[in-house]
C-alpha cells in the first residue's frame, strides 16, 4: 500500500482567495510525490496535504480535508484516512518433485507439501487431503486410491520427515505473513501391483487467526467470493460453503480472497472440482508410486513346560520338557517352502510319538503325503509346505508341540 506524503509549495501572486484556491489545486496534483510504505490489515492510513503561499505580503499554510478546507492556519484540516484490508493470498506446493515410492500395505507412507502464508496478516487455515486424478507425473497413471481416511499433520519443527510422536497439529495455527511451514499427507497402502500410482491433493482453507487454537473458517470475502463446504481437521471440522457477500468500499477493515487459481487439473478444492481463483482456498497434488510388492514376516515363538516326576516343575533327571513352536506370519503375502527343523538339546532324549502339529499327532517317521513332519533321530522337522507343493498363508495357525525327557 503506497502512502502519499504531499508538499506544495506556491510563488505567484494570487488574485483571490478562491482564485488561490483552485490554482493550487492544480499545482497539487501535478507535484505529488509518493513513498512506498507496506501496511499491515487493519492499520489505518492518514494523509494531510499541506501548502504554503504568500499573500499579500503574508506567508500562509492550509491544510487538505476530504471534502475541502478553506481556512488557513494549522490544525483547521483534516486528515484523509482509511483502513488497510485483510489480504487473503496463500499456496499450497507440493514438496515432492517425482512420486513418492512405497510398497504395497505399507502403512504411513506420507507426502510433502508446503503452505505460505502471502497475505498480510496472521492466518489459521484447516487442512483436508482427497484424492484426486489424473496424476500430476503422467509417466505414472493415477489407478488406485489410499486407504479411506486419509490424514493431515503439520511439521511441528522438531525434526524433518514425518514422526507419528512429534507431528501431530492437524491444523495450522497462527501463521505469519510472509511464513510457511511444513505438511504431511499420511496414508496407508492397499494390496497393490507394482507400477501402480495414486494421485492425492492438499487442500488448504484459510481460517481466522489472531488467537491461539484452531479458528473459524473464513467460507466468503467481502467482494462477493465465497469457499465451497468441505471436511478439515482429519474429518473433526464440517464447514458450509461461503455466502456471497458485497460491500462498497468503506473506511473499515474488509477482508479480500486473493488466493490464486490451480495450475492443473488434479489440483482440486474441498468440493471435488479444479480450484479456482479467490475461495479462500488453495491446493497442489502429490503421488504415491508402489515400486516393491508387500511383504511379510515369519515368526517363531518358541517356549517350554517344565513337567517333573511329581507333576511338579522341578527341571531334574528324568523330567520331562514340554517344547511349543508357535510359527507366525504376518503381511500380505503368502510364504512358500517353509521348513521348521528343531535340534534335540544337549542331555536329553526325545519322547516317541510326541510330536503334534496343531493338535494332530504327527508320526516320527518320515511318511508323506500322510503327514510331513518327523524325527530324524536328531532332530525335528516339520514342513509347512508339504514338499513344496502349498503356500502358507498369513494368518494361518501354526502350533508344533513335542517332549523330551532330561537325562
Amino acid at each position: 500500500m503506497k502512502i502519499f506524503n504531499l508538499k506544495i509549495l506556491c510563488f505567484f501572486r494570487c488574485i483571490s482567495i478562491n482564485g488561490i484556491n483552485a490554482r493550487l489545486l492544480l499545482v497539487f496534483l501535478l507535484s505529488a510525490v509518493t513513498h512506498p510504505v507496506f501496511s499491515a490489515a487493519g492499520d489505518v492510513i492518514h494523509n494531510t496535504a499541506t501548502i504554503d503561499f504568500t499573500y499579500l505580503g503574508n506567508s500562509l499554510t492550509q491544510e487538505s480535508s476530504p471534502f475541502g478546507n478553506d481556512q488557513t492556519g494549522i490544525g483547521n484540516g483534516t486528515p484523509t484516512s482509511f483502513t488497510e484490508d485483510r489480504l487473503i493470498n496463500f499456496s499450497v506446493v507440493s514438496a515432492n518433485a517425482a512420486p513418492v515410492n512405497v510398497s504395497s500395505l505399507q502403512s504411513a507412507a506420507f507426502l510433502t507439501f508446503t503452505v505460505t502464508n502471502n497475505g498480510n496478516a496472521p492466518q489459521d487455515f484447516l487442512l483436508s487431503a482427497v484424492n484426486t486424478s489424473p496424476s500430476p507425473f503422467v509417466a505414472n497413471v493415477d489407478n488406485f486410491d489410499p486407504v479411506s481416511p486419509l490424514q493431515v499433520f503439520v511439521e511441528d519443527g522438531t525434526s524433518a520427515g514425518y514422526l507419528l510422536a512429534e507431528d501431530t497439529g492437524v491444523f495450522i495455527d497462527e501463521l505469519a505473513a510472509g511464513s510457511s511451514v511444513t505438511v504431511y499427507v499420511v496414508a496407508s497402502i492397499p494390496a497393490t501391483n507394482i507400477g501402480d500410482a495414486a494421485a492425492v491433493a492438499l487442500v488448504a482453507q484459510v481460517a481466522e487467526g489472531g488467537a491461539a487454537g484452531q479458528g473459524a473458517v473464513i467460507s466468503n470475502d467481502d467482494n462477493g467470493h465465497i469457499s465451497p463446504a468441505g471436511t478439515f481437521s482429519n474429518g473433526a471440522v464440517s464447514a458450509s460453503a461461503g455466502t456471497a457477500n458485497s460491500v462498497l468500499n468503506t473506511v473499515g477493515l474488509e477482508t479480500v480472497f486473493n488466493d490464486s487459481a490451480a495450475i492443473s487439473v488434479e489440483d482440486i478444492d474441498s468440493s471435488g472440482v479444479q480450484d479456482i481463483q479467490a475461495n479462500g482456498q488453495h491446493s497442489d497434488a502429490g503421488a504415491f508410486l508402489v515400486q516393491t510388492a508387500a511383504s511379510s514376516s515369519v515368526s517363531l515363538n518358541k517356549t517350554v513346560t517344565v513337567i517333573d516326576t511329581l507333576g511338579g516343575n522341578d527341571p531334574h533327571a528324568g523330567a520331562t520338557l514340554r517344547y511349543r513352536i508357535d510359527v507366525v506370519i504376518a503381511g500380505a503375502s503368502n510364504v512358500n517352502n517353509l521348513v521348521i527343523t528343531d535340534p534335540m538339546p544337549a542331555n536329553t532324549t526325545y519322547t516317541p510319538t510326541s510330536l503334534s502339529l496343531n493338535g494332530v499327532p504327527q508320526s516320527d517317521i518320515s511318511d508323506a503325503p500322510f503327514d510331513f513332519s518327523e524325527y530324524n533321530g536328531s532332530n525335528i522337522v516339520v514342513d509347512l509346505s508339504q514338499g513344496g507343493t502349498i503356500s502358507v498363508t498369513p494368518g494361518t495357525p501354526n502350533q508344533i508341540i513335542f517332549d523330551v525327557t532330561i537325562d
